[in-house]
């Protein structure tokens, strides 16, 4: 891991990576493109291929992509209950209690109706029509993710809610994908990943519809595809690597701290696990225990090469400077184990999650706790939450003024267009006016 010292130092630190430029991954789709291009360009070329195409075009780029395509694309859903019927039952049981406490989660936080009383003006709240949930699947089999982007839309009343997770073939997503689907109460899965997903999800298919939203993390490819089709659909974030922050003092126990770091590093090469320390004594007994631990994990080597390319320790003199440079790295996971971790919560201002205290550990929220593990990644918790039900539904102002109501607000309304130079915009009001009062 590379060391920063001094609270300074660490917030430049975050501040300056946060606007590197990232070096872009170049492809030629194994021989889709003539050229090899950015992710950006990619999911251009992709995304013109399946709206020209539809099906032919998906085909034409899982051939190219994976050797195969996939005879149909959506899973028959006698394959989704053989895969629930045959799940082990503590899986099941596990995916269930999931379930469960990320719905009465996203209970609380689902947004209400409301008016003033007097039904002049208020707010309706309405769910989405349909959502697509991209599930990836590259190294694990994301069955939590299955349960952390399909509940909240289904508390939010979504009436369709599509998951897409890619398999190669003819072969189908692995079992507990399935099962999480059903227990989440997905609509209906279709074999479809990367950049091509994205795109038969946005614009729609023969057999692939589109949908009002598309959630959920994924590749670079992905990331890409999701950001050139917002605006034609929507989108929940556009999310990088993952990256876990993590203050400790004295009082944590090393075992703890690199766990912590370990259980997102181990996600990929280039996720981001940051140490934020009050000594470099800290740092040095946390580095011992994470080469101890990760010696006998078998993503130990991902973990490594993680640590390695993006790991950064920061050593500061106070709990006070380890929030200031946890809020200038706005983490995707802010982790506090430290002796007056309940006395920081408040000094937090950019994090998309908060863990806090060494029994709060951000594995829970990965899996059972309740909020989606879905969260804003390389600083765009600054200005952005984790994905919830607030996610999927549209509040909607309302006015239902009386003659009376708009008498009293009328001259000011055309005063305000007149000030703009909105004549017309003031005729709206002037006309009902004389109306009202029969001039």
């Amino acid at each position: 891991m590379k060391r920063v010292i001094g609270a300074a130092a660490g917030i430049y630190y975050f501040k300056r990576e946060r606007n590197l430029p990232v070096e872009a991954v170049l492809s030629d789709g194994r021989g889709l493109f003539a050229d090899k291009v950015s992710p950006i360009e990619f999911a251009s070329r992709v995304i013109d291929i399946v709206r020209n195409e539809g099906d032919a075009g998906l085909t034409r780029i899982n051939t190219a992509l994976d050797g195969s395509s996939p005879d149909t694309f959506e899973v028959p859903e006698s394959e989704i209950n053989a895969a629930f019927k045959n799940l082990d039952p503590a899986s099941l049981s596990a995916l269930e209690l999931a379930a469960d406490r990320v719905r009465k989660f996203q209970i609380k936080g689902l947004p209400k109706s409301w008016s003033d009383g007097a039904g002049k003006v208020g707010e309706r709240v309405t769910p989405l029509g349909s959502v697509a949930a991209y599930v990836p699947a590259g190294t694990a089999p994301l069955a939590s993710t299955v349960i952390m982007t399909v509940v909240p839309a289904k508390v939010a009343g979504v009436e369709e809610i599509i998951v897409a997770t890619p398999a190669p073939g003819n072969s189908m997503p692995h079992p507990a994908v399935l099962a999480a689907a059903k227990i989440a109460g997905a609509s209906r899965v279709f074999k479809l990943g990367g950049a091509q997903a994205i795109a038969a999800l946005a614009y729609g298919t023969e057999t692939v519809p589109s949908v009002d939203l598309i959630c959920g993390p994924g590749s670079a490819w992905v990331t890409a595809a999701k950001k050139l089709v917002y605006g034609d659909v929507g989108i929940d974030g556009l999310y990088g690597p993952t990256e876990t922050l993590v203050i400790a003092d004295d009082s944590a126990d090393p075992r703890f701290t690199a766990s912590d770091l370990i259980a997102q590093a181990e996600h990929d090469t280039v996720a981001m696990p940051i140490l934020v320390a009050l000594s470099e004594e800290i740092v040095d007994k946390t580095e011992a225990e994470i080469e101890r631990q990760l010696e006998d994990l078998p993503r130990g080597n991902i973990a490594k090469a993680a640590f390695t390319n993006r790991g950064v320790s920061v050593v500061v003199d106070t709990t006070i400077e380890a929030i200031a440079v946890a809020n200038a790295a706005a983490p995707e996971h802010l982790c506090i184990l430290t002796a007056d971790a309940d006395d920081l919560v408040d000094k937090v201002t950019s994090a998309g999650g908060l863990f806090v205290g060494e029994w709060s550990a951000e594995v829970m929220a990965d899996y059972v706790a309740g909020p989606s593990h879905v969260m804003p990644t390389a600083g765009t918790a600054r200005f952005s939450s984790a994905l919830s039900v607030r996610n999927f539904v549209r509040v909607t102002p309302v006015l239902t003024f009386d003659d009376d109501t708009f008498l009293k607000l009328s001259k000011d309304a055309e005063l305000l267009a007149k000030l703009e130079g909105l004549h017309g915009h003031a005729a709206a009001s002037e006309y009902r006016r004389r109306h009202i009062i029969g001039e």
